[in-house]
């Protein structure tokens, strides 16, 4: 059975609405390891807490733009591990401070 949303006599509103679908990866997500996951959870979480509570509603627009770029997403892991690091040196200088 033909439908008229389907092939080249599809509705000028069907074929506009495909224009503003967003593209979508062609990749299988299952194709990245666990430790990829592991080092990029931080920066998505991070990132994704700024998009829900943004400090200002102006600051909406670019949380949203950087929300799922993998390189932001990258740094912000960086950043929070490197702070990790340095929390735990931290750490263990003030308990050998105290012996």
């Amino acid at each position: 059975m033909s439908d008229f949303n389907t092939g080249p006599r599809r509705r000028w509103i069907d074929q506009l609405a495909d224009a503003g679908k967003p593209a979508t990866a062609n990749g299988n997500v299952g194709e990245r390891s666990v430790w990829w996951w592991i080092l990029l959870m931080p920066g998505k979480v991070i990132l994704w807490l700024e998009y829900m509570f943004p400090e200002r509603l102006a600051s909406v627009f670019g949380t949203a733009r950087r929300r799922n770029v993998p390189l932001i997403q990258l740094l912000y892991s960086l950043y929070f591990y490197a702070a990790l690091v340095g929390l735990i040196f931290l750490l263990l200088i003030e308990a050998s401070g105290k012996r």
